[in-house]
């Protein structure tokens, strides 16, 4: 992944999430690239040596160059970086330790620095408040990871689709959905489980109403449904494939489901697509049909 990319995940997981969770996934890409970067490089490293090895491990990256002070705790100071992102460089340096010493250490950002120390537990409670699981495996009827549903159901308000979704965050999944039933209706009718929702639709959002227009789904879904489950590997739910096709080319629209089909594949989510034969053309839904498994409810 290239370093450019990276505001702009950040950007799209604050607007699918909020900043907390935009914070966790940065901290955790940067370290996880540190990590690899020493893995790769094949170096171990002991405190002693542990100043020189983490600096020269840093500008071999080309990430960002790392001033090191080894005492009592193990204080470092990024500086000349290619990326301007605290939480990514404080995560990049914990993996950076972590892979020189084989033990898991975690960075908490001060003024101008980061204090890296051991910790037991892979993510501590008291750098973002709570511990996260993106890898749990959970069991859900009929669906399995990876795969992409179509689902024909009610273009009106896809109640056997909703349901499918709302089952796998019940049991513990992270759920992302775009519809075209107004948001308010959906928190009103499912107030149980909270979970982002885009609205599709003509007018403009609002910091409450998150909304994707018809000539900004196939780029704006694209981007955020990829880093949905790069981050989550969660449950992606689109609903609305009848309104999109009254603005938008049906083979522009596929081409979009296509692309999400195949980032779910290798990240190991979960799509669901709703469709009413009823509303769109029979070569249109049996193409659709075509790309992606169906799912009877």
């Amino acid at each position: 992944m290239p370093i450019k990319i990276i505001p702009y995940l950040r950007m799209t997981i604050e607007e699918i999430g909020g900043k907390e969770e935009a914070d966790f996934a940065i901290y955790h890409l940067g370290f996880e690239w540190g990590k690899e970067t020493v893995e790769l490089s094949g170096e171990k490293s002991d405190l002693e040596n542990l100043k020189t090895k983490t600096v020269l491990t840093a500008i071999h990256s080309g990430i960002t160059k790392l001033d090191v002070e080894v005492d009592d705790s193990i204080d470092i100071t990024p500086h000349d970086s290619n990326i301007d992102d605290d939480q990514f460089l404080a995560g990049y340096s914990a993996g950076v330790v972590s892979g020189l010493l084989g033990e898991y250490h975690v960075a908490k950002i001060k003024n101008g620095y980061f204090t890296v120390k051991k910790s037991e537990k892979q993510v501590k409670d008291d750098i973002f408040g709570k511990e996260k699981e993106h890898d749990r495996r959970i069991d859900l009827e009929n669906l399995e990871e990876g795969g992409s549903y179509l689902i024909e159901d009610d273009a009106k308000d896809a109640h056997g689709t909703f349901n499918t979704f709302l089952d796998a965050l019940n049991k513990g999944m992270s759920g992302l959905c775009f519809t075209r039933t107004f948001p308010s209706k959906i928190r009103e009718e499912f107030s149980d489980v909270k979970f982002p929702i885009f609205w599709l639709s003509t007018v403009e959002g609002t910091d409450k109403i998150k909304t994707i227009k018809p000539e900004e789904f196939c780029q704006r879904t694209k981007k955020i449904s990829s880093a949905f489950f790069k981050m989550n590997k969660g449950i992606f739910m689109l609903h609305g494939i009848e309104f999109l096709l009254s603005y938008l080319d049906f083979n522009e629209v596929l081409k979009t489901i296509q692309e999400i089909h195949d980032v779910n594949s290798i990240e190991k989510g979960i799509f669901l697509l709703a469709a009413d034969p009823k509303t769109i053309e029979k070569e249109q839904f049996i193409r659709l049909k075509e790309g992606l498994e169906f799912l009877e409810i």
